[in-house]
């Protein structure tokens, strides 16, 4: 009974060390919305919540505008070199920035959510977790180089349609007077 009193401890600390920490991401952009050409910034939290300590190697953002673009690929980022990024156990969190700059051409974008992979290990085990934010990007209002031609023509064809009704109704005007005086006087 004794030597399972003594073995307790490390028994303990052999089952806490091998346990799977609990890892949650928390995504955060600096603006609700941006326009074309237009710079933010992305904050990630990683939280431990335990049990264990965990290090992050490898955080991978892939924004919606993410494809090949004039000779090569664009729209993701991946920060390495996270070799001190020791999160403790019970509650610790660590904070990430990722500057991003939204493109100023139109890009054909599949959705507008971007993706925070963030890549730990523990113990002598690695595994990942991942996240999603929208990042929504106002769609400009444009207007077509013809619009003007065409509300210019608009409005002539409208006032000319309204000068022939008034014309018409003065010749109609003239005719009923016409047709109306010829038979006052042959009752005279």
């Amino acid at each position: 009974m004794m030597l399972s009193l003594l073995l307790l401890p490390t028994v303990i600390t052999s089952i806490t060390a091998q346990a799977k920490p609990t890892v949650s991401i928390y995504l955060l952009t600096d603006k609700a919305h941006y326009k074309y050409g237009q710079s933010g910034k992305l904050y990630i939290t990683v939280r431990n919540e335990g049990p264990g300590p965990i290090a992050i190697r490898t955080i991978s953002v892939t924004f919606p505008w993410f494809g090949w673009y004039h000779g090569g690929w664009t729209g993701n980022e991946t920060l390495t070199d996270l070799e001190d990024s020791l999160v403790d156990e019970n509650d610790t969190s660590i904070e990430f920035e990722v500057e991003f700059t939204v493109p100023a051409e139109g890009r054909a974008a599949i959705s507008s959510v971007a993706t925070v992979t963030v890549e730990y290990e523990w113990s002598d085990e690695s595994d990942s977790e991942t996240e999603y934010i929208p990042i929504e990007v106002e769609i400009p209002v444009t207007q077509s180089e013809v619009l003007p031609l065409i509300l210019s023509l608009t409005a002539f064809i409208t006032v000319l349609f309204i000068i022939v009704l008034i014309a018409l109704f003065f010749v109609w005007l003239s005719f009923r007077k016409l047709t109306l005086a010829p038979a006052a006087s042959a009752s005279q």
